[in-house]
């Protein structure tokens, strides 16, 4: 029997969130709530806009876009290590990019514990440690280690860089991913308030 997935947003075409475009999942629940973390909204483990998904129905969805491959993060995936591996396994079944996981879990603890080890063997890189909030885009991740499970994905792709991507999701909601920095972030949200100019044709 399939587990379930606590999912808390999912982009099907992003490019700032590793190589290429990828296929994005945020998976809802992480007890290490890091300071100045991205995403606190998924933090805890119920939460209004999150919901329970099957785990290979997804996979197989999103393998099935044009993707270069397909991203976790969170919340922090390695809590849900069964449903990740579902959803990696279905989504490899139809396609054959990257995977790529985004984890506040040190290396240490992801080898101290089965399911964590087995969980990233699925996946062709890690990027693993707690988040420091950092004014310098090469702080971002400074207290991250990337752990290289294959020779797919090149260290030198996964350089964070302080960009912005924004989609329109359905019901005229916003979503904003990246690693903007807090000014950008003001600067987008002074930029909403204006009264926009188009054309009708």
């Amino acid at each position: 029997m399939n587990s379930k997935l606590f999912v808390h947003d999912i982009n099907r075409r992003s490019f700032v969130n590793g190589p290429g475009a990828r296929a994005v999942v945020w998976v809802q629940g992480c007890s290490l709530g890091c300071p100045g973390c991205f995403n606190p909204a998924t933090h805890p483990v119920e939460h209004p806009s999150a919901s329970l998904v099957d785990p290979a129905v997804l996979g197989e969805e999103l393998g099935g876009l044009p993707v270069d491959g397909l991203t976790l993060s969170g919340g922090e995936p390695l809590e849900q290590p069964q449903a990740v591996s579902e959803l990696i396994k279905s989504f490899r079944r139809v396609n054959a990019g990257t995977v790529l996981i985004f984890s506040g879990f040190s290396s240490r603890r992801i080898l101290a514990s089965a399911k964590a080890r087995a969980t990233i063997l699925l996946a062709d890189a890690v990027l693993a440690g707690p988040y420091r909030e950092g004014s310098d885009p090469r702080e971002i991740w400074s207290s991250k280690e990337l752990i290289l499970v294959t020779e797919r994905i090149e260290p030198h792709t996964l350089t964070p860089e302080r960009r912005l991507e924004v989609s329109l999701q359905s019901g005229s909601r916003l979503r904003l991913s990246g690693y903007p920095s807090s000014a950008q972030v003001r600067h987008f949200s002074e930029f909403l308030k204006q009264e926009l100019d188009y054309d009708e044709r």
